[in-house]
């Protein structure tokens, strides 16, 4: 038969190592929100499985006061690390790491009154064990999305951890406390290996929570501007390149809009820049409000954005540009109080059995803007057919 002894060591190793390993991954950067809460929340839950285990050489009181305490501390703080990680944590939720002391002056209590009352000491840590866990597993849940798979990992660990709570819980009682922690038994066995189990899955879990979040953050990065939140220069390309992979272009009929701001420079020098980034947000709140769900906005760099326009023929593809002129001419912008008129100037080109890709009709709509602008700006210019 396993010995109980040993396995709770062992879980206190795999407590020491995840532990290290979150500490480590603190040093990074980038960290996760809630990466914090969730490493002092292993290095507790390995304090108090220390304690838990120093039972054979220490003073009953010292193993049951704060290893229970720091267990109770530990899922604690693994709910605050998930209100943090889902962007809901008030200073208030903090209060709730009070209950870790107060478990463990309760405890102290029973002691003092009567070492034998166990049923009570268990039922006590074991559904306040429980509601923590559960708060957890709520939190975890909240607004997840289908590609986070590192909270639902976490998720059916900690429903790991509250059956072997309510197990432990149900045995004790049913043994009227006369089955103490550290003796060998299938109950014990059962507990201390799904306690390991669960140690582990749970520091996987905040790893692969960390590591997706991390990775979600570098696509948003490279593939957003990060003044106006459309895509940027880097996207547009690999859009592109994915709409040519999927679609035969040859064969569909679509135009490309390029935009540029009137005088941005006179704004920047006369304003300053922080104005021209509101501009430059205005001016791309107005495009986003302004096309269709299969068209495609970018920044282009600077003051130039891009728009795609798939399906959509010359004669629409101008009656669309010139909308979005004439909209953006008659639109005052107040920007700190002061009222600002922006003008834009739109090159337009349409795709030809010939020229039917990006790089194909950037050039030609990046002609007719120069063309544009050279007229007098504030205005709509249609590419030249190219030459075959």
């Amino acid at each position: 038969m396993f010995d109980v002894q040993t396995m709770l060591f062992m879980n206190v190793l795999i407590g020491l190592c995840i532990s290290a390993s979150l500490c480590f991954s603190l040093r990074d950067r980038f960290t996760c929100p809630g990466a914090h809460y969730w490493c002092a929340s292993m290095i507790c839950s390995t304090i108090g499985l220390m304690f838990l285990w120093l039972r054979l050489y220490t003073p009953l009181w010292l193993s049951v006061v704060f290893g229970n305490g720091f267990i109770v501390l530990s899922y604690s703080l693994l709910w605050l690390g998930f209100r943090q990680y889902t962007k809901s944590i008030t200073q208030q939720d903090r209060l709730l790491m009070i209950l870790a002391p107060l478990i463990a002056v309760i405890l102290f209590i029973f002691l003092q009154l009567d070492e034998n009352n166990l049923v009570i000491r268990a039922m006590l840590v074991s559904y306040t064990l429980t509601g923590l866990i559960a708060m957890s597993i709520y939190q975890a849940l909240k607004g997840r999305k289908p590609a986070e798979s590192g909270r639902l990992f976490c998720v059916l660990a900690l429903v790991l951890t509250l059956l072997c709570t309510l197990v432990r819980a149900l045995t004790v009682q049913k043994s009227a406390g006369y089955v103490g922690l550290l003796d060998t038994n299938m109950s014990n066995v059962f507990l201390m290996a799904t306690s390991g189990i669960s140690l582990l899955s749970v520091g996987f879990g905040v790893m692969l929570i960390s590591s997706q979040w991390l990775q979600q953050r570098l696509y948003i990065h490279a593939t957003y501007d990060a003044l106006t939140g459309v895509y940027n220069r880097y996207a547009l390309i690999e859009l592109g390149d994915t709409l040519e992979l999927t679609t035969d272009l040859s064969i569909r009929k679509w135009s490309l809009a390029m935009i540029d701001l009137d005088h941005f420079k006179l704004v920047n020098d006369r304003y300053g820049h922080p104005v021209g980034d509101q501009v430059l947000q205005r001016i791309a709140t107005t495009l986003k409000e302004s096309i269709r769900h299969c068209d495609i906005l970018a920044r282009y760099g600077g003051e130039e954005f891009v728009v795609v326009l798939p399906d959509c023929d010359k004669n629409n593809a101008r009656i669309w540009a010139e909308r979005i002129r004439k909209n953006i001419e008659e639109t005052t912008m107040l920007i700190n109080d002061q009222p600002l008129q922006i003008t834009v100037s739109i090159g337009i080109a349409t795709s030809t059995p010939t020229a039917c890709k990006l790089n194909d009709v950037l050039p030609m709509a990046d002609s007719a803007l120069y063309e544009a602008k050279k007229a007098g700006r504030n205005q709509v210019h249609e590419a030249i057919l190219p030459c075959v």
